[in-house]
């Protein structure tokens, strides 16, 4: 038995402590579940390597599938006029893929953004706060209001004379 027909039936029949079920097999190929047994023991005929070759390359029979063939190489779909050809299917997957990475690369940017901002703004807070400081300083620093307010003492005498 090859490996692929060996996965095949694993795929398809396979149990929990990785055996087949040779009544689920032998009900698909239409034979008795001693000849499966045999087969998995022994070896299967070839027919039975392309049997599983082309049934693992069908669609599943799944309520998802219903309506979905294959013809001259394309993918029917069952919607009106809808059909891919591989090179089409492959494109599509490509642009997805391009789409998260895309996605992806933006989200990186707009923290990077985000943190220049707040960053920029930081700063700008920053200067802001070591102007008005230097602002008090001065202020604090002028005859205007210099502690015990002399020059202020000293223009009020002025006015009131």
């Amino acid at each position: 038995m090859l490996s692929r027909t060996r996965f095949w039936f694993l795929t398809n029949f396979g149990t929990k402590n990785g055996s087949i079920d040779s009544h689920k097999a032998a009900a698909y190929i239409g034979v008795s579940p001693r000849t499966v047994r045999q087969w998995w023991r022994v070896g299967c005929p070839p027919w039975i390597d392309k049997l599983a070759e082309l049934a693992s390359r069908t669609i599943p029979d799944t309520k998802d599938w219903d309506g979905f063939t294959f013809k001259d190489g394309r993918l029917i779909t069952p919607y009106d006029k809808l059909t891919f050809a591989p090179s089409e299917l492959m494109r599509i997957f490509y642009d997805r893929q391009f789409n998260r990475f895309d996605r992806v690369e933006k989200d990186q940017l707009k923290v990077q953004v985000n943190e220049l901002r707040n960053e920029e703004e930081a700063s700008a807070i920053r200067d802001e706060i070591d102007g008005m400081i230097q602002s008090l300083e001065s202020l604090k620093r002028s005859p205007i209001v210099a502690p015990k307010m002399v020059y202020a003492k000293k223009v009020r005498d002025k006015r009131q004379r």
